[in-house]
């Protein structure tokens, strides 16, 4: 019905980490982000996805100081489910689907979705360090897609720290960032404007096509 193709895989992982799944009368897939931070993303990047692969044309509106769309389509949340994404609260026990974790460029385009929706870039900038310290961090309550990409992570060789006690996994320091942007990459222009803020040279690395201006 859908193409398993790599932008689709990519709004699975955006899907994975902050959509919302509705499969009632009407059924939809929601997604919600800053009014601000997430307007480029949603406008660029996955909107043009969900035309070009669902064949939908969703429109962004602001509900609750949440920048917002949905895909109202009763066949994408179908093939959703399908493919081992339950809607409600289900999803939240929801992992990369096996025919994308046993595809490595598959997985890199799931876990950036995941990333770009739900990770978080921040630098430390205390005097203990003698440049601001980068760290890229991953927190969800879904635990078995914590840990499913942090075996994608050993995988590809990312060195992180998967802190069970808060359910998130840790890439901390320059080479490790680097590492990342270099195999899996943001989609999303909030994370890189924040590292391009001290670190301008480093998001020329990121693998993915993503305008910075």
């Amino acid at each position: 019905m859908f193409h398993r193709s790599e932008p689709m895989v990519e709004l699975i992982g955006a899907t994975l980490g902050d959509g919302n799944i509705y499969d009632k009368r009407p059924s939809y897939v929601e997604f919600t982000g800053n009014p601000v931070s997430d307007r480029y993303y949603f406008n660029h990047v996955l909107l043009p996805i969900v035309s070009s692969e669902i064949g939908k044309h969703p429109r962004l509106f602001v509900r609750d100081r949440g920048l917002r769309f949905r895909i109202f389509s009763k066949a994408f949340v179908g093939w959703l489910k399908e493919n081992g994404i339950p809607a409600g609260h289900a999803k939240g026990d929801a992992k990369a689907p096996e025919f994308i974790s046993s595809n490595r460029r598959l997985m890199k385009r799931c876990v950036r979705g995941v990333h770009d929706t739900d990770g978080s870039v921040y630098f430390d900038v205390r005097s203990a360090y003698a440049s601001p310290y980068p760290r890229i961090e991953l927190h969800m309550t879904n635990i078995g897609l914590v840990g499913q990409v942090s075996d994608f992570f050993w995988e590809i060789g990312i060195r992180h720290s998967l802190v069970k006690s808060k359910n998130s996994i840790e890439t901390a320091g320059l080479d490790s960032l680097r590492e990342f942007l270099r195999r899996v990459g943001f989609s999303n222009l909030h994370h890189l404007n924040r590292i391009r803020r001290y670190y301008p040279e480093l998001v020329r690395e990121n693998c993915c096509p993503t305008k910075l201006d």
